[in-house]
């Protein structure tokens, strides 16, 4: 039967950010085949709506990634992952506290 665990994204402006992103929110890399590391615009699209997202330092980002995963909020199509999206993903399985997590999407 198939997993129906849920994919959780890490979106950065490159591949080596992804992995740094993982690192920050201190997810075990023993479970990646539940992530997907994304950055490219194109790779942001058609995702099942409310698919859960990790990301950092976004003020940094090129603007056209920015935007894009900001539009795709606004949709609904992809959300900010909660504690619960990320509890099974972490190392030693307890998750980032939501409310650091916030102050780190800016």
């Amino acid at each position: 039967m198939k997993d129906k665990s849920r994919i959780l994204l890490v979106i950065a402006p490159s591949f080596n950010e992804c992995r740094r992103t993982a690192m920050e929110f201190d997810l075990d890399f023993a479970k990646v085949e539940h992530m997907r590391f994304l950055h490219r615009v194109p790779q942001l699209r058609g995702w099942t709506r409310g698919t859960p997202f990790i990301a950092l330092r976004r003020d940094r980002w090129p603007v056209e990634l920015d935007n894009t995963l900001h539009a795709l909020q606004m949709k609904g199509q992809l959300r900010i992952a909660t504690d619960r999206d990320l509890a099974d993903l972490v190392k030693g399985g307890a998750a980032m506290p939501a409310a650091a997590m916030a102050g780190r999407e800016a």
